[in-house]
């Protein structure tokens, strides 16, 4: 826990000595932050992507609505996860084989976000009925330049091993985005970048270190 507490201090002096020698440090605290700090990133979107690892039904949803940072100050202490909003993802695909394929929505509680140019981390709580070690989604969006239906996300679950997953962690943007089952393109992803809130003053205290988690898989 020392360690991650030095690790962490050391990474934080760093962003602040470059930010300073740029001339954009930031000081203050959370309750009367400079008006940079102040700037949140956002991903707004509603996409079809294709899975790669389900080529017999492979259409996914994800619909997304998320504002904030990865972390803020609170009480002269860095507290992880700033960030709010909802992810609806809808898995098409039958209850049975060789059924009829249906809509089958669920969705994530946003308490993370963090953005550097066209890509989002986005992490959250599945609302779902799953495993306690499984609860923790994290998910990454690209907007492409060339335009939204060049865009990818990628998901923390199906191609990735699901478990104990913490925030910022988010795997690659796997998943093209595509036509859906009708043919229908949507509207693709949208990511509004914004300067992480770095502060200068040397009191403020690293977060705490995450809970345990046991993982159930390979190589346990």
């Amino acid at each position: 826990m020392m360690k991650l507490h030095r690790a962490f201090r050391a990474g934080l002096a760093l962003t602040c000595a470059a930010a300073a020698l740029t001339g954009t440090a930031w000081a203050g605290s959370q309750s009367s932050p400079p008006t940079k700090t102040a700037k949140e990133a956002h991903v707004t979107g509603d996409a079809w992507v294709k899975y790669p690892g389900d080529t017999e039904h492979p259409y996914r949803r994800f619909v997304i609505d998320a504002h904030g940072r990865p972390w803020k100050v609170v009480d002269g202490k860095v507290v992880m996860g700033a960030a709010r909003g909802t992810v609806h993802v809808n898995h098409y695909s039958p209850d049975e084989p060789g059924g009829a394929s249906k809509d089958h929505w669920f969705s994530i509680k946003v308490d993370y976000l963090m953005t550097g140019g066209p890509v989002a981390v986005v992490s959250g709580i599945r609302q779902d009925t799953v495993p306690a070690n499984m609860k923790r989604a994290t998910l990454t969006f690209y907007q492409s330049p060339l335009g939204h239906r060049h865009d990818r996300m990628g998901f923390s679950w199906g191609v990735v091993h699901p478990a104990c997953h913490q925030m910022g962690t988010g795997p690659a943007p796997f998943s093209p985005a595509g036509p859906g089952p009708d043919g229908r393109w949507l509207k693709g992803y949208t990511v509004k970048d914004a300067p992480l809130p770095i502060w200068s003053d040397p009191g403020i205290q690293p977060p705490d270190a995450p809970p345990d988690c046991t993982f159930t898989g390979p190589g346990e």
